[in-house]
């Protein structure tokens, strides 16, 4: 039978042979161990460090933000925290867990060190681009360090400060405008107007009017000439937006303007020349609709001369705890709150989420959580219930046989299904080794049987 000094050096060497660096220091703060990974990335000797107060080691700054950290973890008022620190050009994200014995006193903190230097790297990519393309505020929803996002960028450097045609594509929410915005702003026609036009939202007896402009008297109502959103962008940008919902005829009459950069007002005679750059946008498969003889060929040549593709936000989701976190920063300083950032729980739910509505949707969901935070960090429970509901359909049922043939879930419901697969996974981690699933889930030995026993009585 396996004694306890096994059992002891088993996890031991489970830590030194870790990825991760590992640092524990107990209730008084003093450093208990430090594994080898630790022990690189720090660019020091564990045996010089155990048995000193970690506090004693840094600089007098730094010692006293630790100080304050650690006694939030011992209290409770913290649950967890992560920073990023860099050293020797690497950076790594430190992640600060309290450990609790099973009657919940702070037996300690674990410290957790990754190598996050690609993913920082990217950023700093993802960050050099904006500056160099001055993208500032136009751009300020756009973050991310994916791979499809950088090309995103790359190529409205490429193009921006050419006079090219330019369709934007995408699913509605993923961020249409503000890459028609990006390449304004990098422009060379920046200092002129840009106007915009949402083409689903124009009545159909008025889009000629609007786009072109009416003389006096051209119909009821017309009293006084009109100059179109086309004159009125002349010598900038105008900015079709939702293109493929163009009736027919008034797409004849766009293509007319497009090929002879001239427009006539309704009613009137005279041409008006015109020097506009025209970027387009559409959430529809223009293609499927020339097939379907709703969108003119010739008018899908004319305005796909480059193409942006804005992937949706499944697409890329390396780039989803980024824009939750932006968005948390945002809306925390607008609202005067004191969020800090997101617990893991609902770190998880956020990235197992499919996203509909895009980062436009993320961002409702985290203006929603902040507002109704009570924490430091953002809970399941602040956010809207389809993030929830969503993923528990995924999770099997472990209730009674009619469950199934329920019609529909209360949140609460989902809620502790999704809290039950949660705790289930942990145990399966870690062999049903109680301690260790405790551990990985964030909470207390005696909150974790806790809850074992409610799943069994359930």
């Amino acid at each position: 039978m396996e004694t306890s000094r096994d059992t002891t050096t088993i996890y031991q060497a489970i830590l030194e042979s870790m990825g991760e660096g590992i640092i524990f220091v107990d209730e008084e703060d003093r450093l208990v161990f430090i594994n080898h990974t630790a022990e690189i990335i720090r660019g020091i000797r564990a045996e010089k460090f155990i048995g000193r107060s970690l506090l004693s080691i840094h600089s007098p700054k730094t010692a006293e933000r630790l100080g304050k950290l650690l006694e939030s973890l011992k209290d409770g008022t913290l649950l967890q925290s992560r920073r990023i620190i860099e050293v020797k050009g690497k950076y790594f994200e430190n992640s600060y867990y309290p450990i609790r014995h099973s009657d919940n006193s702070y037996l300690g903190t674990l410290l957790v060190s990754r190598d996050i230097t690609e993913k920082q790297r990217l950023k700093e990519e993802n960050q050099l681009l904006r500056e160099q393309m001055n993208l500032g505020s136009a751009f300020e929803g756009f973050v991310g360090s994916s791979q499809a996002i950088l090309q995103v960028f790359r190529t409205i450097s490429a193009i921006a400060s050419l006079d090219s045609t330019i369709l934007i594509t995408g699913e509605s929410g993923t961020g249409k405008e503000l890459v028609a915005a990006a390449i304004q702003q990098h422009s060379k026609r920046r200092n002129m107007p840009m106007v915009k036009v949402n083409c689903a939202a124009l009545p159909e007896h008025l889009i000629e009017s609007e786009l072109f402009g009416h003389e006096r008297g051209a119909f009821t109502g017309a009293i006084s000439s009109h100059r179109g959103k086309f004159q009125q962008a002349h010598g900038g940008t105008i900015f079709l937006d939702e293109v493929g919902d163009l009736p027919l005829g008034a797409q004849a009459k766009l293509l007319r303007v497009i090929q002879e950069k001239k427009v006539v007002r309704v009613g009137g005679e005279r041409e008006i020349d015109l020097d506009v750059r025209i970027i387009a946008a559409t959430n529809k498969d223009l293609k499927a609709l020339v097939a379907a003889d709703r969108f003119r060929e010739d008018l899908y040549y004319r305005i796909n001369v480059i193409t942006i593709h804005v992937p949706p936000l499944r697409e890329r989701r390396e780039d989803i705890i980024l824009l939750a976190e932006h968005f948390v920063r945002h809306y925390a300083e607008k609202m005067g709150r004191q969020v800090q950032g997101l617990c893991e729980t609902t770190s998880h739910l956020l990235l197992n989420y499919d996203y509909p509505g895009n980062v436009r949707e993320l961002q409702h969901a985290i203006e929603r959580a902040v507002a109704l935070c009570s924490g430091e960090y953002l809970a399941p429970e602040d956010l809207p219930a389809g993030f929830i509901t969503a993923q528990s359909e995924n999770i099997p049922s472990f209730g009674h046989e009619g469950d199934a043939a329920l019609p529909s879930r209360s949140l609460s419901h989902s809620m502790e299904s999704f809290e039950r697969q949660m705790i289930l996974d942990a145990l399966t981690r870690t062999g049903g080794q109680k301690s260790e699933a405790a551990l990985l889930l964030n909470i207390s030995r005696k909150t974790l049987w806790q809850k074992l026993k409610q799943m069994e009585n359930g």
